[in-house]
C-alpha cells in the first residue's frame, strides 16, 4: 500500500489544480466547465485514497469511498458528512452520465464544496504529522 504522505501530496496537488480551475470564468470559456469536472474527478478519487491510506496507516480500513467518508466523519476528519455524501454524489453523477444540466448542477456543488477537501487534507495532514514527529 502506498505510503499516506504520497498519496496526501497526489492529494494536494490535484487540490491545487482544482482550485486553479475554479478561479477562471465559466462563462468566458465553455473548457473551464469540462476542465473542473474532470479535476474535481482526480481529486475526489485522491481525497478518498487518502483516508483509506491513513486509515491504513493507523490499523484499520474502509472499501469504498462512501465507508472512507463514513470512517472519516467518525473520526472527526470530516466536518460535515453531508457535504462530502453530495460531493460523492456528484462523482457519480459525472461518471456515468453527461448532460449541460448535470454538468452545470456538479459543477455548483463542486464550486460550493471544494473547501471541505482543503479542510479534511490538513487535518490528514496535521494527523500524520504527529505520527512522524
Amino acid at each position: 500500500m502506498m505510503e499516506p504522505k504520497i498519496q496526501l501530496e497526489k492529494f494536494k496537488n490535484s487540490l491545487t489544480r482544482l482550485e486553479q480551475v475554479l478561479q477562471r470564468d465559466i462563462k468566458s470559456d465553455d473548457i473551464v466547465l469540462d476542465a473542473t469536472i474532470q479535476r474535481f474527478e482526480f481529486t475526489f478519487e485522491n481525497g478518498w485514497k487518502a483516508i483509506k491510506h491513513v486509515l491504513h496507516f493507523l490499523g484499520e480500513s474502509c472499501d469504498s469511498p462512501r465507508s472512507c467518508i463514513k470512517k472519516a466523519y467518525e473520526k472527526g476528519w470530516i466536518k460535515d458528512e453531508g457535504k462530502f455524501l453530495e460531493l460523492l454524489r456528484s462523482r457519480n453523477l459525472t461518471a456515468h452520465t453527461y448532460s449541460f444540466e448535470i454538468a452545470m448542477e456538479v459543477y455548483e456543488t463542486i464550486k460550493n464544496n471544494y473547501q471541505s477537501f482543503w479542510d479534511l487534507y490538513n487535518n490528514l495532514t496535521n494527523l500524520l504529522n504527529k505520527f512522524i514527529e
